[in-house]
């Protein structure tokens, strides 16, 4: 039974950056911008985050850096796709092959290395994490024992979010928007004010899902892995669960256990299937997402407007 509550409590800790990411693209897909950027974001996020607690030596302002670079990013891609109604594709492509130059550039510079930043203070190590030990002993429910911040901050904003889109008059404004804006400016809902936040907050979530990378599990910033194709997978969470939050909750724990299970697999493999290439295994999670999409094309409709620049009549 500990092994069940151990598979479940590395399963939710791998969903916590994909769901987070994955919530950010919900939200601003429901206002109609098209928000590819979430991988840059998430590396982005991962590395000041890293670089905050560096030198305030306090994982907390790690945390509030990431966000910090997840707001200024998110701001860069709304000036563009909804001031100047560029591109949505483009912008999130430059912000993310962007980011791997720039961070390369100030991992060199602030901490004289190109591949991993030193370890500094974070929220998986044993004194940080949020402890339930009443939980320990009991099935499935022992797997929320030990778990980081990231992964209820996780849980709370699914739910959060899914009661601000389908609840409140704000959710119901940026469905509106992302349904048809035109229609939605009728009525006298400011568009450009509506996307604007949609994508600044997208940000938010996938800036938090970044930082959960490199200050949840790890204690460093990998510069060749930390994102590793999380912000992709986040996308791909969001289209199978249908734009929803908990749609894309249950999305990203799917394609979590896959990443389970190829540890699993990779520890217990004996005979031929331990001749098998270590590469296939790391790779399992991502035919897991091209299969997911594969399933559900032409099924998973988005919000009507979606990834089409609104242009205000005159």
């Amino acid at each position: 039974m500990q092994l069940l509550n151990l598979a479940i409590a590395m399963m939710l800790d791998f969903a916590a950056p994909i769901l987070l990411a994955s919530l950010g693209g919900v939200i601003s897909e429901s206002s109609g911008v098209v928000n590819i950027a979430l991988e840059g974001i998430m590396r982005f996020s991962a590395f000041f985050g890293v670089w905050g607690s560096a030198v305030a030596k306090n994982q907390w302002v790690g945390l509030l850096w990431g966000i910090g670079i997840g707001i200024v990013v998110g701001a860069f891609h709304a000036y563009i796709t909804v001031k100047w109604a560029g591109d949505q594709i483009v912008s999130g492509v430059a912000i993310n092959v962007v980011s791997l130059g720039i961070i390369t550039y100030f991992l060199e510079l602030i901490f004289k290395t190109t591949g991993y930043s030193p370890s500094v203070p974070y929220f998986g190590s044993a004194a940080n994490r949020i402890s339930l030990t009443f939980l320990s002993k009991i099935p499935v429910l022992g797997a929320f024992s030990r778990l980081t911040i990231f992964v209820w901050l996780s849980l709370l904003l699914t739910g959060g979010l899914h009661f601000l889109l389908y609840h409140t008059v704000l959710g119901l404004r940026i469905r509106s928007v992302g349904e048809n804006p035109t229609a939605a400016e009728t009525l006298g809902v400011n568009v450009f004010k509506i996307k604007w936040f949609a994508v600044i907050m997208g940000s938010v979530f996938a800036a938090i899902g970044g930082a959960a990378l490199s200050l949840g599990t790890m204690a460093s910033f990998n510069n060749t892995g930390v994102a590793g194709g999380k912000g992709f997978i986040a996308l791909a969470a969001m289209i199978f669960g249908k734009w929803t939050p908990f749609g894309a909750m249950l999305a990203a724990f799917l394609f979590a256990s896959a990443q389970v299970l190829q540890f699993i697999l990779q520890a217990t493999a004996r005979g031929i299937a331990s001749q098998i290439p270590s590469g296939f295994y790391s790779a399992l999670p991502y035919f897991l997402t091209i299969g997911a999409l594969v399933g559900v094309v032409g099924k998973a409709v988005g919000p009507a407007a979606d990834g089409i620049p609104y242009k205000k009549e005159s």
